[in-house]
């Protein structure tokens, strides 16, 4: 399996903390986000990695050489990443995954992990061992956001509908960022994306969009609801404080 961890935006609602300081850098209890994200795909098993970058790039790139100077991770650049959305960043990825393709090798798995996503080490493994070949975690317990991605489900828990249009009524679940592709369905994503990318409207859209091009020509997308494990997404200083808590919960469970 190879792993994308996409931490090329600005975090413009996070202004002043990220004017010096990308939002993947940002401290959360002690640790900043993105070498959680790290340690976590590392103790999972991937050793694969591929960061995508824009904002900073630089400050992104020294602290992860420095902090994890024996793995050997690629750097991965959106240069349009000021005037472009995460579909275009998970596009400029696509040579890191199909480099073995070059090669004549059997293309892995793919993992997708976006950097301001703070998680319990339990929610990447559930996902990681469910049994359907394309999954993405679903917070299904809570209360659910016309902000936030969402998806609707049918019986068998198939997605078949995502993006900031489903109706709240019709919402099982709130997409966290954090999705479990095969190897056939995460090649023919980087086709869509690149395709959607051409046409324009790739350039400023939300992956998803790619996703439910995918759905609606019959690939099945599993939803996993991961809503027992912690884990937030940080897009405001609101949801930072939030997840001081919640990573005190994660680091040390006995204590809260």
């Amino acid at each position: 399996m190879k792993c994308i961890i996409l931490a090329a935006g600005r975090g413009e609602r996070l202004r002043p903390l990220t004017d010096s300081t990308p939002k993947c850098l940002l401290d959360v209890g002690g640790k900043p986000l993105l070498h959680r994200t790290i340690e976590q795909v590392l103790h999972a098993g991937i050793s694969e990695i591929g960061i995508v970058l824009g904002y900073r790039a630089e400050d992104v790139r020294t602290f992860v050489t420095r902090r994890f100077p024996a793995t050997r991770i690629r750097f991965i650049s959106n240069p349009k990443f000021s005037a472009t959305n995460n579909a275009f960043s998970l596009l400029m990825a696509r040579d890191f995954y199909k480099s073995e393709e070059k090669k004549f090798a059997p293309l892995q798995e793919l993992l997708l992990v976006d950097c301001d996503i703070l998680f319990a080490p339990e929610l990447l493994k559930t996902l990681l061992d469910y049994p359907q070949p394309n999954r993405l975690a679903v917070q299904a317990r809570n209360v659910h956001h016309e902000e936030e991605i969402r998806v609707k489900v049918d019986s068998n828990s198939v997605v078949r509908l995502i993006g900031k249009s489903v109706p709240i009524s019709e919402t099982f679940g709130e997409s966290i960022g954090i999705e479990v592709f095969a190897a056939n369905t995460a090649s023919r994503l980087f086709d869509v994306l690149e395709r959607r990318v051409r046409a324009g409207v790739g350039r400023t859209e939300f992956y998803e969009a790619s996703f439910q091009e995918l759905i609606d020509d019959g690939v099945s997308i599993h939803a996993v609801d991961v809503s027992t494990f912690p884990a937030i997404e940080i897009d405001t200083q609101d949801d930072l404080r939030a997840a001081e808590t919640i990573a005190s919960l994660i680091d040390h469970p006995a204590d809260v």
